[in-house]
């Protein structure tokens, strides 16, 4: 009887185990789910708005937010966003890191500034920052680094034709943005004035 006890016990808390896992990942929110709650608190300001929607897009990803709130009524905010990864391997060729890095920076802009267009944003600028492998004598590490900044103004990419009517979350099955929202981002990336690009000096082995 005490074999089967032990059984039924086990059995019980793999069971548990089993509902509780299942439960979580009913329950973990997509970021496009976390911006719709956080859009639907009227209570926030516009800042705060901007602010937590870009930590939920982003998450770990995002390394600086900086807005600069309006000082007179007819001008609006200023917004800057850090963007990079934890993460200093690529399996790409230099040309193909660099479009693929742009077009991560396009997808994350466009869903950011898709997501917050009742803030009344101006000036807006994002960063990729990204860790690379340092070597100096004998020591070895990982320095994060600007490799590329621009800058555009969040109006203009909201008049541009698709960008309200595409849903900047559509994804493929590998996870790739669709084909029309692929023509909004090139349409974004039209728009960037280039502040800084260093892609050219990353040599990747």
């Amino acid at each position: 009887m005490f074999p089967i006890r032990q059984i039924f016990i086990r059995f019980k808390i793999l069971f548990l185990l089993l509902l509780f896992l299942v439960s979580f990942v009913h329950c973990k929110q997509t970021p496009k789910e976390r911006v719709n709650e956080i859009l639907s608190d009227s209570h926030l300001s516009h800042e705060e708005t901007a602010r937590q929607v870009a930590n939920a897009l982003f998450g770990e990803k995002l390394k600086e937010v900086e807005i600069i709130a309006p000082k007179f009524p007819e001008t609006k905010y200023e917004v800057y966003l850090g963007f990079g990864g934890s993460s200093a391997l690529t399996f790409l060729e230099s040309k193909q890191y660099a479009e693929r890095m742009k077009l991560e920076l396009a997808v994350s802009s466009y869903r950011f500034l898709q997501s917050t267009e009742r803030v009344p944003i101006g000036k807006f600028r994002m960063s990729l920052v990204k860790p690379f492998f340092i070597k100096n004598g004998e020591q070895r590490g990982t320095e994060e680094f600007e490799i590329f900044r621009f800058r555009t103004q969040a109006d203009q990419i909201g008049a541009l034709p698709g960008f309200r009517e595409t849903d900047s979350f559509r994804t493929d099955r590998y996870d790739e943005p669709t084909e029309d929202v692929k023509e909004v981002l090139n349409r974004i990336m039209e728009n960037w004035t280039i502040e800084l690009d260093h892609f050219y000096r990353i040599e990747v082995k």
